[in-house]
């Protein structure tokens, strides 16, 4: 199961430039109630920013790209 502690630890172990892909159904089950809830993509939108990443929400594939910087 996938948990926020164990998230962070997954971006903060990629390369510079990596890529983790974030299934909307993972996202609800970190930043609950998931897509489409606006808060729930602020609360990524930080969690990313914290854990030096941008992301990119690719609606058409249902899923996060959390971008190591």
């Amino acid at each position: 199961m996938l948990t926020s502690a164990v998230l962070k630890s997954y971006l903060s172990e990629m390369p510079r430039g990596h890529i983790f892909d974030l299934s909307y159904a993972q996202f609800a089950g970190v930043f609950s109630p998931g897509e489409p809830d606006a808060a729930a993509r602020a609360k990524l939108r930080a969690f990313a920013e914290e854990c030096d990443c941008d992301f990119v929400n690719n609606q058409s594939e249902g899923r996060f790209e959390l971008k190591r910087r």
